[in-house]
């Protein structure tokens, strides 16, 4: 599957050192090595705040820069995992996610960085999620009617199967990654992964809580991307079509009837107010109505589409495989390509304080102003 996508390639690091005690300790786990070529290296996410930029990738490498891409400089990283995704939430505060269920927190910035969650930590988190599952639909069987009764018996022991998987996942923790983390404000966030992993914060990252049992994600199709409308509906958007919304501030969920049983990759907010959502095959679908409907959008572009963003003008940018990099003045409307060279695999896409565009993927960091390019901007 081209989606747990670009990060699923910095598995080739995974390997073991044997250290004190003749303990073997994952080399994944050794604090990230600063190299020269970390700037060209497979990079996964971009964030911009400011001035500061961040970039992330391969090798736990995290890079910051303060002079929009023109030098970067090594964060100090306490792990070598793959980073698969950046973002900033409140003053100074910015959290990446990981593989092996890692989830990594800096309150300077980006500067330096501490692990916040682990696989274990993670793992745990599942349990409990299970457990509360388990007792809602046990609740849930002792008011059941004999047309809804088969049906419940086979989700509670679907439900108890799980919470046998999570409990003994906890001695060996969590191995898939985390893919996305996403902050509506400095207190109120979300971490996302495969397996339909979905864990939330209400206190700025102090503490996490499960709740994928909140979920309508009975297969556990990995979660990719979460966005907010202007109105304030969340968006979750993964494998397989999975589209799910909330309209209360994430106290509910719905699974959304899907325009599409491929992957989304990723989900944005227009300055409209309109979402859209994007992925496999350049499939975009855009909705005006809080995600209850949507409509194809036909960019003329067949190119998986993995990364995404608004800028504060409104434009969207949307860009993914074989140098795909596309651009719609109308809230998402239509779309025009800018034309790359290469064929490069861009995984995100941030700005720079100057207007720039901010492109990772294969091949590290590299930049476009579109202003300069023909057609580039209206």
């Amino acid at each position: 599957m081209f989606a747990v996508h670009l990060s699923v390639v910095a598995l080739v690091i995974a390997g073991y050192v044997i250290a004190n005690e003749d303990k073997a300790i994952s080399f994944a786990m050794l604090p990230a090595i600063k190299t020269e070529s970390a700037q060209a290296s497979l990079l996964l996410d971009a964030a911009t705040r400011g001035e500061r930029i961040l970039v992330v990738g391969e090798q736990g490498h995290i890079l910051y820069s303060d002079d929009r891409g023109s030098s970067w400089s090594h964060a100090d990283v306490p792990v070598s995992l793959a980073i698969t995704a950046v973002t900033f939430a409140g003053a100074d505060e910015a959290w990446a996610t990981a593989h092996d269920g890692v989830l990594l927190h800096s309150a300077d910035n980006g500067a330096s960085w501490q692990v916040k969650l682990t696989g274990v930590d993670v793992a745990r988190l599942s349990v409990q999620a299970a457990e509360e599952r388990v007792a809602l639909l046990e609740a849930k069987l002792q008011q059941a009617t004999p047309e809804t009764r088969e049906d419940l018996e086979w989700a509670l022991d679907d439900a108890t199967f799980a919470v046998d998987d999570a409990t003994e996942a906890v001695d060996g923790g969590v191995t898939t990654p985390l893919l996305n983390v996403w902050f509506a404000n400095e207190n109120d966030g979300y971490a996302l992964g495969a397996y339909g992993v979905f864990l939330r914060t209400s206190d700025g990252g102090s503490t996490w809580r499960p709740d994928s049992n909140r979920l309508d994600n009975p297969d556990k199709y990995h979660l990719y991307s979460m966005t907010r409308s202007s109105a304030g509906t969340l968006l979750v958007a993964g494998e397989a079509g999975t589209l799910l919304r909330s309209l209360d501030a994430g106290q509910t969920w719905e699974r959304l009837e899907s325009p599409y049983q491929g992957s989304f990759f990723g989900a944005i907010a227009a300055a409209d107010g309109s979402l859209l959502v994007f992925g496999l095959k350049g499939n975009v679908f855009r909705s005006t109505d809080e995600g209850a409907t949507w409509s194809a959008i036909d960019t003329g572009d067949q190119r998986t589409l993995l990364g995404g963003m608004t800028r504060p003008d409104g434009t969207i940018i949307l860009v993914g495989s074989a140098g795909a990099v596309l651009i719609s003045d109308d809230n998402g409307g239509s779309f025009r390509t800018i034309p790359t060279t290469g064929n490069r695999v861009y995984s995100g896409v941030s700005g720079t304080a100057d207007g720039r565009l901010l492109l990772v993927g294969f091949g590290g960091v590299s930049s476009i102003d579109i202003d300069a390019v023909p057609g580039g901007s209206s």
